[in-house]
């Protein structure tokens, strides 16, 4: 008779195994998720920018040129991308007629936000007065010309780094007030959305640090020790500026770590120390030059703000029939 031997192996994390925090990570914002009273309110502001306090109860009033001219038959016009662009705003189209008393036009959209529209290519048809038609058209252009732009650069980083197996993040260099929409536009084009404001993930960085006097690396355990005892169901992602400092806090127990202005030889030094511990992202000061450089040191996401801040708007035309 053979006894049989079982022998406990420890519990190692596969390194294969993706950390879960990388899933917490992948987040889009849907169109339904957006706050709409923020932007019906954001709205209000653009009317009263346009037509001017006294005539927002009745809005065409305000358009001194269209009165002048006295137009006011119908019409049709059309909206058409003059480049290659990823459409984003979309869902505004019946929030701008809302708050611009415009809810009689006819609008026939052919495409959705997140589709890529081909230079020459009408998305969008309007019907109706054609003073109306005036009276919104340049806020929706500037709408869509800007997300689309957002939308349409970071669809290009997106798909620069995606056979690397890296995904793309957004960051809070937003313009003010519009950040839940520029976000929207990122999550259109395939990217993910990091944390929409100071509220919603605990990020620790630099000045943080330096703010609690933790000067040295060897303080840095027990701090980041204490704000998970003390927030533990919060998502905490820690800056780093050095592979030593890397090193405490991979092993403090933090969902992330921001490889904040690494070199790509420094994230694949960080990526090997790591063995799928936690999530790793990788920004500063990284653009569509450098993306790919970056993209094969293999960290689980890259991070940029440059798809906002310095994209261009898209041309979109409107022409009429």
């Amino acid at each position: 008779t053979h006894s049989i031997i079982r022998i406990q192996f420890p519990k190692w994390h596969p390194v294969n195994a993706l950390p879960s925090a990388v899933e917490q990570l992948k987040q889009r914002l849907s169109w339904d998720e957006l706050d709409h009273l923020k932007l019906e309110k954001h709205l209000l502001f653009c009317l009263e920018e346009e037509v001017g306090s006294t005539t927002s109860s009745n809005p065409i009033d305000g358009d001194l040129t269209t009165k002048a001219c006295e137009i006011g038959t119908s019409g049709k016009a059309f909206f058409s991308a003059r480049e290659k662009m990823v459409l984003c705003g979309i869902g505004l189209i019946p929030m701008i007629q809302k708050v611009f008393g415009s809810d009689d036009l006819n609008f026939e959209v052919t495409a959705a936000d997140g589709d890529t529209i081909q230079a020459g290519e009408v998305f969008i048809t309007v019907t109706g007065r054609q003073d109306k038609i005036l009276l919104i058209e340049r806020i929706l252009l500037n709408f869509l010309q800007r997300l689309s732009g957002v939308a349409t650069a970071t669809k290009r980083f997106v798909e620069r780094i995606a056979p690397y197996g890296v995904n793309f993040l957004d960051t809070r260099k937003t313009s003010p007030g519009l950040r839940q929409l520029e976000k929207y536009a990122t999550a259109c084009a395939g990217g993910y959305n990091h944390r929409m404001g100071l509220y919603d993930r605990i990020l620790i960085k630099d000045n943080h640090f330096a703010a609690a006097s933790i000067g040295s690396l060897d303080k840095i355990a027990s701090f980041l020790e204490g704000i998970r005892l003390r927030n533990p169901k919060a998502f905490i992602e820690v800056e780093v500026d050095s592979l030593d400092q890397f090193s405490e806090v991979v092993s403090s127990g933090v969902n992330a770590a921001l490889l904040d202005n690494f070199s790509p030889d420094q994230i694949k030094q960080a990526v090997e120390m790591n063995l799928q511990r936690i999530a790793l992202e990788a920004s500063g000061g990284i653009n569509e030059v450098t993306l790919e450089s970056y993209a094969q040191s293999k960290p689980h996401f890259i991070s940029s703000g440059a798809p906002v801040h310095a994209s261009q708007w898209i041309d979109i035309g409107l022409d009429w029939n």
